[in-house]
């Protein structure tokens, strides 16, 4: 196996300049430096909670060894401070309503021929919003693992704990963000961007 190429490192935490309709991949990888997933989407602009970007049904979801086609619309919360992205769902095919990547080496980069990435290092540990379990904690002892595996110092685990365990609480009690804000963000995504999905 080839070497894992290096993570992304110091990067911002805001776009300067992203404007609305601009291409912005959501980047993840592992601690490893390994690839994770990569969703494309569109910028829609961002508010007081961080930047939103609207991705598609139809758009193309894919890491190493997996792709599909997405089924339903979504919108991506990049914060602008946190160990954390989210993902907001409002269609009863999905059963997520919310679904938050634990996540550090959060920031954003320009793309060589225009957009942006939105890189991050996925932790593994997940908050969940599902209309089948309610809100929980997804993938302790996938985080437990790596952690031991791939040599999470320790600090790192304490504190990614610690969010994970603030997130759960902040969305079973519906707080903003997760009060119902990412609504109008898909709303919007769906009357400027619905037609322009990444086939």
């Amino acid at each position: 196996m080839s070497a894992a190429a290096p993570v992304p490192a110091n990067l911002p935490r805001d776009p300067a300049g992203a404007a609305p309709g601009d291409l912005v991949v959501a980047r993840a990888w592992k601690y490893d430096g390994h690839p994770h997933w990569v969703v494309p989407g569109r910028y829609l602009g961002a508010d007081t909670h961080g930047h939103w970007i609207y991705q598609p049904a139809g758009s193309l979801v894919s890491r190493p060894g997996h792709g599909h086609w997405a089924d339903t619309d979504a919108v991506c919360l990049v914060p602008r401070a946190g160990q954390w992205l989210g993902t907001f769902y409002d269609d009863p095919a999905e059963d997520f309503r919310v679904y938050l990547d634990l996540s550090t080496q959060i920031g954003w980069r320009e793309l060589a021929r225009g957009g942006w990435e939105a890189n991050s290092v996925d932790m593994d540990l997940d908050v969940v919003d599902s209309r089948s379990r309610g809100v929980f904690l997804d993938d302790e002892d996938e985080f437990a693992q790596h952690a031991a595996a791939m040599g999470y110092p320790p600090a790192l685990v304490r504190s990614i704990g610690a969010e994970a365990r603030t997130l759960l609480h902040a969305v079973g009690q519906g707080h903003a963000p997760f009060d119902g804000t990412a609504t109008g963000w898909l709303a919007r995504g769906r009357t400027e961007f619905s037609q322009t999905p990444s086939r």
